[in-house]
């Protein structure tokens, strides 16, 4: 494990990407990527995405994106293999301009090396002062239908970003109780769930793991919520996010991982086109400092609004400067990036 500046760490991060997009493709990713980095570390692991997608461009020859549809607000777009986030700029801007000219606008991906982290999809809208939401869905044999005993759907996740006079809230979030990297985890490690996550193979409730992962990699996790309500929104998402932008529905998919086969729909909504932009943060923003002022229940620290904690961990990340990173993952990037190592500093 090294110790890294954040500004050296991402300025290589963009100057690799340069290699396949343009400069301010290049900056975009790597300043959506870096920040969700210091959101989401040491629960999830963006920047190991980031350095999974720029191998993808790396290893593919045609570094060509389809257009399939461009018609009034619509985009739905053919990424043919390729990592969709070196072009989340290009798509964002496409999103705003039509926003602002219709109100609302959607982009659909599908055919694309696929999205682990979601948020950054909503969260550079709303840089815009737009209303993002996101969703995927990917990973098939996940989510267990209501009433059923075996995983069929993906996690589906759902993000959005909704602009404050502060900062947004965001939230970024698997459709199932738990996210599959956690039932993997916990059976990698023999630690219990939480009860009423997941079911057995007789759909049954369980807080084992091994119970509730089986060997060929299906999950029997149960929608959030664990009832009829949550499997209705995987379900919505899951055609908005598959059939919708010419991707597959979970169930005519392959079993695990393939990514091509999953589908995502990205969506922007214009403040100014429905009200007053200041008008909407100064009301968003005091329904938010209303809810934070309720008292926590016992055993809570505080009341939260989704983003509360990721935004303290990155205004904590950008006054030390400095974040720890695997020196594999430098390495992996130092082979993409010809120019040479960056600065380390030791623990």
């Amino acid at each position: 494990m090294t110790k890294m500046d954040i500004h050296t760490l991402e300025k290589q991060l963009a100057m690799t990407a340069r290699r396949f997009v343009s400069p301010d493709e290049a900056d975009y990713f790597a300043s959506l990527y870096m920040e969700t980095h210091l959101k989401k570390s040491p629960r999830m692991n963006p920047l190991a995405e980031a350095l999974a997608d720029l191998t993808v461009w790396d290893k593919q020859a045609l570094h060509e994106v389809t257009l399939l549809v461009d018609k009034g607000a619509v985009t739905v777009m053919d990424f043919n293999g390729l990592a969709p986030s070196l072009k989340i700029k290009t798509i964002h801007d496409i999103l705003a301009d039509r926003a602002q000219r219709f109100g609302l606008a959607a982009a659909g991906f599908r055919n694309s090396s696929g999205v682990i982290t979601l948020n950054m999809w909503a969260d550079g809208l709303a840089r815009r002062d737009l209303i993002g939401i996101a969703m995927f869905n990917g990973g098939t044999g996940c989510l267990v239908p209501f009433g059923g005993t075996r995983g069929v759907l993906g996690t589906n996740p759902l993000a959005y970003a909704i602009p404050t006079a502060g900062d947004p809230m965001v939230l970024d979030m698997a459709t199932t109780e738990i996210p599959f990297f956690e039932i993997k985890n916990a059976k990698e490690k023999g630690t219990p769930l939480r009860e009423n996550v997941a079911v057995d193979r007789y759909g049954k409730p369980t807080i084992v793991a091994a119970k509730a992962l089986s060997d060929d990699g299906v999950a029997n996790l149960l929608p959030i919520g664990g009832g009829f309500k949550g499997f209705g929104i995987t379900l919505l998402i899951e055609v908005l996010s598959g059939a919708l932008v010419q991707s597959l529905l979970s169930t005519g998919q392959t079993a695990g991982w393939h990514p091509h086969e999953y589908g995502c729909l990205v969506l922007a909504l214009d403040i100014a086109s429905f009200t007053d932009r200041g008008a909407f943060k100064d009301a968003v923003s005091d329904m938010c400092r209303n809810l934070r002022s309720e008292t926590p229940a016992d055993g809570v620290d505080r009341v939260a609004i989704p983003g509360d904690r990721g935004h303290e961990k990155l205004k904590r990340a950008r006054e030390e400067k400095m974040i720890h990173v695997e020196d594999a993952w430098i390495d992996a990037l130092n082979r993409l990036d010809p120019r040479g190592t960056p600065s380390r500093q030791s623990p």
